[in-house]
């Protein structure tokens, strides 16, 4: 028994390591997402108008529609409401631009990254309604 345990107890702690590694992890993805407070598209004038109202109609209001449903703590179905998220410190554009993939927003995975730039230079505007 004792030279039983002495091969089978090395093994288990190799297939523990193995299949523990980082390389198989599903909680980051391989986006990395833009670290620079620069604008992402300077020449270019980014509005909630004209830009990321279609973005959001699209992509948020299943859940974060005017009453919000499924278990969505806000409404994003306006610019007022855009914005007052926003103020609030409901993290709406870090969701957004998250490379990980448990907080992820919207949740059925990560935005296009082009997309994503569109909103990050929206933020980078100032935030513009028209």
């Amino acid at each position: 028994m004792k030279k039983y345990l002495f091969y089978v107890m090395p093994m288990l702690v190799v297939l523990g390591i193995i299949s523990c590694s980082s390389s198989d992890s599903d909680e980051m993805e391989n986006i990395e997402p833009p670290t620079s407070n620069e604008n992402p598209l300077p020449s270019k004038r980014t509005t909630y108008d004209d830009d990321i109202k279609a973005i959001f109609e699209s992509q948020c209001l299943q859940c974060h529609n005017n009453p919000p449903t499924q278990g969505a703590p806000m409404a994003l179905s306006t610019y007022s409401e855009v914005i007052a998220a926003i103020n609030n410190g409901r993290d709406v554009i870090g969701r957004v631009n998250t490379a990980v993939t448990r907080n992820v927003m919207p949740p059925t995975g990560r935005l296009p990254q082009e997309t994503v730039t569109i909103i990050l230079d929206w933020e980078a505007d100032g935030f513009l309604e028209k």
